[in-house]
């Protein structure tokens, strides 16, 4: 089994630019997106899925709700503590190996300083994990530059959601990258 992961997490207009380097900006997790699949046959095997309630800068921005489709009020209804979120995925990730297209894990370790309460710690460690964007980019070069939501589209490839910045929908894109490397024969990804 392998999981691949996507996060949605806070930006205003320019922070990618920037870095995130302006006064109160953090990246902070606001959507946890992941699938377990099966790696013999890339059958996803279950979805994890859950909004995270910012600690930082609990309302969202503007940009940000227009990027995601990520609203203030479902995140003010249905996000949970982000200690909460990350136990509940590390429980989905079964200390399965992580795949990302881009550094979510330093993501999370940010989001360990900046969310979690003194004192507090995740109930497990995180997982292993490899972000996979350079070999990606290395093989199909059509790819650099593009977010994990873009891969699937860029490629002709149907996803199964079609919305780009929306964890869940980014993790099928990149899940329809691996399958269609797969079949046009380049090597795996080691894990």
């Amino acid at each position: 089994m392998i999981i691949i992961l996507d996060l949605e997490f806070t930006a205003w207009a320019g922070s990618q630019e920037g870095g995130w380097s302006r006064p109160g900006e953090f990246r902070e997790v606001v959507q946890i997106g992941a699938l377990r699949v099966d790696s013999a046959d890339l059958r996803v095997t279950g979805e994890f899925n859950e909004l995270v309630r910012p600690e930082r800068n609990p309302s969202l921005s503007e940009y940000f709700q227009d990027l995601t489709g990520i609203s203030q009020a479902a995140v003010d209804e249905r996000g949970l503590p982000f200690l909460d979120a990350l136990d509940a995925f590390l429980d989905f990730c079964d200390d399965h190996y992580v795949l990302s297209y881009g550094n979510d894990m330093v993501i999370l370790g940010e989001n360990l300083v900046l969310q979690v309460p003194p004192g507090r710690r995740p109930k497990r460690s995180l997982p292993p994990f490899a972000n996979i964007r350079t070999y990606v980019n290395r093989v199909l070069p059509a790819t650099i530059g593009l977010s994990s939501g873009r891969l699937a589209f860029a490629l002709g490839l149907a996803a199964r959601i079609d919305r780009e910045h929306d964890a869940l929908a980014d993790c099928y894109s990149i899940l329809e990258t691996l399958r269609h490397l797969r079949e046009a024969g380049h090597p795996p990804i080691e894990v």
